[in-house]
């Protein structure tokens, strides 16, 4: 049996393949580090304190945990309420039991999500903010097709497919002052136009209101004759309308991208710095080290099309956005990380489509029923993200009710929060057989030995990209299955 590659904890666990067929230039991340920062003048020191003084942007936070060995912040360089979570993470990297006690004790330590939105009231909400203004989510079919044909005739210089690069916006001057290094992604496309990718939005909220008409078990808001998401399928099916569900992953960055200026004889654009949270997976490899990996993002996509050239592309699981529900599939296209079409995104098991997409819809509802009611009435945190688990979560749940089985790794989703939810759902009145076993059901990935390990591993490696850059992850798609010792 062939061995598992071994790489210690002292290699680069977010290393790139120099060979990897990449449409943009990429660099990984060590390097684009003591390029930017060195050839800037900056000492380390120096970078890390500009750095440090930007963590009060929230997006930024991941940054804690994926900056590599000898570049993390020291817990004295960082705001008061995120020294203690900076001394854990200084010096090792995040384990799923780590990550799950973390994210278990926030919700007891820190203070309630207090005057913001709710995870019911972001579900239940009727109105969107895409633009300035309030736009309605469409609840006819003359609204409907109003939207559509906005989206058909809109154009966006954003998002081309000419292949031709769009104007490339000036850093901030907050970035240019960390030596070069930007975090975001400059002269990158959208994987559609601005006004598609505001379609998929209000659908989704569409989604939304239609499954939070379950909470008084009496419709409160309709699109046409529909009052729920399978009568809405139905509605576009009779109307032609094409459309299938499938569970995905792929290596997660929390939103967060990095890039920095192509250093050619002229300039040519951006070179482009692929992220990951490289985590300890608590399983032992035939060395007898533990293994490393890329923690997947996860979640139920939904397209829907016709023949007038219609595409919608929405996304289902817990996200950081506050509630758990339906969100506009609006990547911003990274071909090293969410491009459907060359294998950086993993899809699981069978497509659902007919009966069984609309049993995997009334399978939503339920989840988000039921999630954002335990989410609301404890107050917790970004709609309960992390403590009622991670949008891996609940894809692994949606899987695990609809096959019997889950292709995912890590499920964090812990005990205490799984019998909060038994709870809730009886205290709702939720009558969903494959629901409530699936949470009895579902793996806990916090420790492994013996047979366990075995179908950990093979989760681990049923999840990962079928094409990577990133090393970590080609090793683990190429090693065969490891026996547990």
């Amino acid at each position: 049996m062939p061995t598992s590659p071994r790489l210690s904890w002292d290699q680069d666990p977010l290393a790139l393949d120099p060979d990897w067929d990449s449409p943009v230039p990429l660099t990984p991340l060590r390097e684009a580090l003591e390029q930017t920062v060195f050839r800037s003048g900056l000492s380390r020191e120096d970078w890390l304190r500009r750095l440090a003084s930007q963590l009060h942007k929230p997006a930024l936070l991941p940054l804690l945990w994926l900056l590599p060995r000898g570049w993390r912040l020291a817990p004295a360089q960082l705001p008061p309420k995120l020294q203690s979570l900076g001394t854990v993470l200084e010096q090792g990297l995040l384990s799923p039991a780590l990550l799950a006690a973390l994210v278990d004790d926030l919700a007891h330590v820190l203070p309630a999500d207090g005057g913001k939105p709710t995870a019911l009231e972001r579900w239940c909400r009727s109105q969107s903010r895409i633009t300035a203004e309030d736009v309605p989510i469409p609840a006819s079919a003359e609204a409907l097709e109003a939207l559509l044909a906005m989206a058909r005739g809109s154009e966006d210089p954003a998002c081309r497919s000419d292949g031709e690069r769009p104007t490339i916006p000036a850093p901030a001057k907050q970035e240019a002052l960390l030596g070069g290094l930007l975090w975001r992604n400059l002269g990158l496309a959208y994987s559609q136009a601005a006004g598609r990718r505001r379609a998929n939005s209000l659908l989704a909220q569409l989604l939304n209101r239609l499954a939070a008409n379950r909470l008084d078990r009496a419709p409160g808001w309709w699109f046409e004759d529909c009052s729920s998401g399978r009568q809405w399928i139905d509605w576009l099916e009779q109307r032609s309308w094409r459309i299938s569900g499938r569970l995905r992953a792929s290596v997660a960055s929390f939103g967060l991208g990095a890039c920095m200026a192509d250093q050619g004889p002229a300039p040519v654009g951006w070179r482009q710095i692929p992220l990951g949270l490289p985590l300890r997976t608590g399983l032992v490899d035939e060395q007898g080290e533990e293994s490393l990996a890329l923690l997947p993002h996860a979640a139920l996509e939904l397209r829907l099309d016709n023949d007038r050239g219609d595409a919608v592309q929405l996304q289902y699981y817990q996200g950081n956005e506050g509630l758990c529900g339906w969100e506009g599939l609006n990547d911003l296209h990274r071909p090293w990380q969410n491009d459907s079409s060359n294998g950086t995104v993993r899809y699981l098991g069978e497509t659902f489509s007919g009966e069984r997409l609309r049993q995997l819809i009334d399978l939503t509802e339920v989840m988000a029923l039921v999630h954002n009611s335990l989410a609301s009435t404890h107050r917790l945190r970004h709609g309960g993200y992390g403590t009622l688990g991670f949008c891996i979560d609940t894809t692994a749940l949606l899987q695990q009710a609809m096959t019997d089985g889950c292709d995912l790794f890590p499920v964090l989703l812990s005990g205490i929060w799984r019998e909060r939810l038994l709870r809730e759902a009886r205290r709702l009145g939720v009558e969903h057989e494959r629901y409530t076993a699936a949470l009895m059901a579902l793996p806990l990935d916090l420790s492994h030995h013996g047979p366990a390990a075995g179908d950990a591993w093979r989760r681990l490696r049923a999840c990962q990209p079928g094409n990577s850059p990133f090393r970590l992850v080609q090793r683990h798609r190429s090693s065969a299955g490891i026996s547990p010792g």
